[in-house]
């Protein structure tokens, strides 16, 4: 949900921008009043059982209070219509696959993967199976924002009207649909797969294995790797010669970061206040205004939360309630498998099942596109999509391999789990931490690391989702299915056993997207994690803490100390000593202190040196176009680059171009250093007095209507320099191959002391509501670059001194 709705919008924001720079003054204060939702008086919310009252803040966020709780998540889905529904409506044609109709033939690869991946279909399947309960709780919501739709139509946003999306009414399909998108977004695995075909492809099986990722958990085993579970059988593999073209599921942007977040909890004896804090800052790519989030107060018999959900979903993900305050990481688990399956020579109709020929399942799907020069303003596209027993097909044109007679099918939990619960209902009244461990057991489609504390001082972690228990090969590379045809996904991991901590003797848990898995862990789990630099950096600042202030608690969020540098800064200042040429670089890197300021140069030196450092290692022997696959994908390398640091002279540090010659390391940074500086100079000049990390690191927001090209600030867009990196608590990811903007980085901060009963302590990194022109689209943005938190208000009688607005929805 990051950027790449924006780029297909854009056409969109000069209707807007025409008005206001064309009409000037007079036009801007009439949009400013045509866009804005009521948020004051009375409003009609058909089926409703009793008026339900919304307050909302200095900020805008909406504080909900109604008699019971079908009301209370009806009106939840109302107002987060009124604040998101173009929002709402560009996420549902993404994952319905129906983009191109709206925004023309450039969304065409777009909607054929939402519908080979089948998020609609497995959706729609899904929403069947559900419990009386569960769908009676999806129903709620969607019922709230079908009133705000069918009954409200001049309350719409105009940024509707300027993108060409006519709202339409939602079922619980849709929001089920939501949940396995999100899935679908954290279980990345398949791209690293991809990755580790193309590796194996290059270089064969046992020499790619010495740069697959690498897994090390602090907690165990003394740092050092962390073994999987042993496989049952020798790896089997297949040369394919795959390219990102093959796939008809390819990524829009090859470039692909691993997400991430940082969430901790400290019990009472950590705390200052003496009661368990929780702390939250979720990593996204949360340019486009007004970010993912939508911060929201719940109030009904029973309910006291306050928190952020994601506009789709009812209730929230991260918050607190009466008893028990939450946040989450991407946890990471493996749910997702390439098979390499193979097509019947004598019937291409069919594939090999073991000895067997199967005919393929066809499901024939029809994508509308919006063309001028078409008849009526739209033509089809018919799309086939094959499906073996495994999953769909995603390389279905003349096959892979030597004999061309192979396929890529990707097998995915979220086409098998489909539960008669989604997980998330009964978070907002569980009693203690414990009932909430029990709870998000529950959750078999979103692999989150919940991190949890309670009023009583409890605090805990638990890792969600599925995940398969696989016979044979491990989950890290593509598989060859059974040659007897058998299931190879013996069942799944018991969810008691999943990864996850219970008031640990330390008094603190964390997640920052590393590799949780407790000593001894007996299944495969993922070889796709965060490398363990800011869960280090967590524990050292944690560990060593005895009294917590909520303000310490922030400042840690705030932390830009980079440790991975520790491991290559030593390194490069002892290569770099003798060549005069990078004296200046060299004095930079040896004062340096290892935090990322913005306002240093140091931090530039060090990543722009990093950076060539890797490409120089790893280009001669993949090839350009492999080495930018693999680094793209900083999780994959990140920690075994490390590894291979540690022996200098290792093969990957020689230079296969050169003949008669070893390089090791220190070559491979003199070499770099020239590149490293070059760079930086066409940017900054060439004297490191004026370079500045800041300067080369900012993080750009943008209008979803206008994320480039002149008038974004007319928008809403803003622009800030950025400290941290993607090594630090304080996160701020780049995409390799354009360096150093951010992309990724903390889309919402949150501190929840259970001490205090009146307010929880958060910013967005955007607003409450999406409208253009009006102060809460982007609001919370300048408090977030400032590092400044607000009180989301959690007592109800500080929401009530506190409300700036009042709006009553009747029935």
């Amino acid at each position: 949900m990051g950027m790449r709705l924006g780029s297909v919008v854009k056409r969109g924001a000069l209707v807007l921008l025409v008005v206001v720079v064309g009409a000037g003054a007079v036009a801007y204060v009439k949009l400013r009043q045509a866009g804005q939702t009521q948020v004051e008086g009375d409003m009609k919310l058909a089926g409703l059982s009793a008026p339900v009252k919304v307050l909302r803040d200095k900020l805008g966020i909406p504080y909900i209070f109604a008699n019971n709780t079908p009301d209370l998540i009806k009106a939840q889905g109302f107002v987060t219509a009124q604040h998101r529904l173009m929002q709402m409506e560009l996420f549902r044609a993404t994952w319905r696959g129906e983009m191109a109709a709206t925004l023309g033939p450039d969304l065409l690869p777009s909607d054929i993967r939402m519908r080979v991946l089948g998020i609609r279909r497995n959706g729609d399947k899904h929403a069947e199976k559900l419990s009386p309960a569960s769908r009676a709780f999806f129903q709620h919501y969607v019922d709230g924002i079908n009133a705000y739709i069918s009954a409200h139509p001049g309350d719409h946003p105009l940024e509707l009207k300027a993108v060409g999306l006519k709202p339409s009414a939602w079922q619980v399909a849709d929001l089920v649909a939501l949940v396995h998108y999100v899935h679908y977004t954290h279980s990345t695995n398949f791209k690293a797969e991809v990755v580790a075909q193309k590796l194996i492809d290059t270089l064969g099986l046992e020499r790619a294995r010495a740069i697959f990722p690498l897994t090390i958990n602090p907690d165990w085993n003394d740092g050092k790797p962390a073994p999987q579970a042993s496989a049952t059988a020798a790896p089997q593999t297949a040369q394919l010669n795959i390219a990102w073209s093959d796939l008809n599921i390819a990524p829009d942007d090859l470039n692909h970061q691993g997400l991430g977040s940082n969430n901790w909890a400290v019990g009472p004896t950590r705390s200052a206040s003496g009661k368990a804090i929780v702390s939250n800052d979720p990593h996204l790519d949360n340019r486009i205004l007004p970010g993912t989030w939508h911060p929201i107060g719940l109030f009904a018999p029973g309910i006291q939360a306050v928190g952020a959900a994601l506009p789709g979903m009812p209730g929230i993900l991260v918050g607190r309630t009466q008893h028990v305050a939450f946040g989450v990481t991407n946890a990471y688990g493996d749910v997702q498998d390439l098979y390499v399956e193979t097509r019947d020579p004598a019937n291409a109709e069919h594939y090999m099942d073991g000895a067997r020929s199967v005919p393929f399942e066809v499901v024939t799907e029809t994508i509308q596109i919006k063309d001028k020069s078409a008849p009526g303003g739209y033509r089809t596209q018919p799309l086939k999509i094959r499906f073996t027993k495994r999953g769909p097909v995603i390389t279905d044109h003349p096959g892979l391999g030597p004999k061309g007679d192979k396929l890529l099918v990707l097998r995915s939990t979220d086409a098998e789990r489909l539960g008669s619960e989604i997980g998330i209902e009964g978070l907002l009244n569980t009693p203690n931490a414990a009932a909430f461990d029990q709870q998000v057991q529950k959750i078999d489609l979103m692999l989150f690391n919940f991190v949890f504390g309670d009023d009583q001082g409890a605090i805990g972690h638990r890792a969600t989702g599925a995940v398969p228990i696989r016979s044979g090969a491990d989950g890290g590379f593509a598989r060859l299915p059974a040659a007897d045809g058998s299931d190879d996904w013996t069942g799944y991991i018991p969810k008691d056993r999943m990864p996850g901590m219970f008031n640990p003797p330390r008094a603190w848990v964390g997640t920052a997207n590393h590799d949780t898995r407790p000593q001894d862990f007996p299944w495969y789990y993922t070889n796709y994690v965060s490398p363990n630099y800011r869960y280090r950096r967590m524990g050292e600042v944690l560990g060593a803490a005895q009294k917590m202030s909520v303000q310490d608690h922030w400042a840690l969020m705030h932390d830009d100390r980079n440790l991975q540098s520790d491991v290559l800064r030593p390194r490069m200042v002892a290569a770099l000593a003798n060549d005069p040429a990078q004296k200046d670089l060299v004095q930079l890197l040896s004062q340096w202190d290892g935090v990322d300021r913005a306002e240093q140069a140091a931090p530039l030196v060090y990543q722009a040196l990093y950076r060539e450092m890797v490409i120089g290692t790893f280009t001669d022997e993949l090839g350009e176009s492999v080495a930018k696959d693999m680094l793209s994908t900083w999780y994959f390398w990140q920690q075994r680059f490390d590894a291979l640091v540690a022996t200098p002279d290792a093969i990957w540090f020689d230079d296969v171009g050169t003949q008669g010659k070893r390089e090791n390391l220190d070559d491979v940074i003199r070499a770099a250093a020239p590149r490293a500086r070059a760079l930086i100079a066409a940017a900054q000049g060439d004297n490191p007095a004026n370079w500045r990390w800041g300067k080369a690191h900012p993080v750009r927001f943008v209008s979803p209507l206008r994320r480039n090209g002149w008038g974004q600030e007319l928008v809403g867009g803003m622009s800030f320099e950025r400290s941290g990196s993607g090594e630090t608590l304080h996160r701020g990811v780049y995409d390799f191959q354009k360096p150093f903007d951010v992309n990724f980085f903390g889309s919402m901060q949150i501190v929840m002391d259970l001490a205090d009963t009146q307010k929880v302590e958060a910013v967005l990194a955007g607003g409450v509501s999406e409208r253009h022109f009006q102060p809460h689209q982007n609001d919370q943005t300048k408090l977030w670059a400032k590092g400044e938190r607000q009180p989301w208000w959690f007592d109800p009688a500080q929401v009530e001194a506190h409300a700036t607005k009042r709006m009553t929805l009747s029935p």
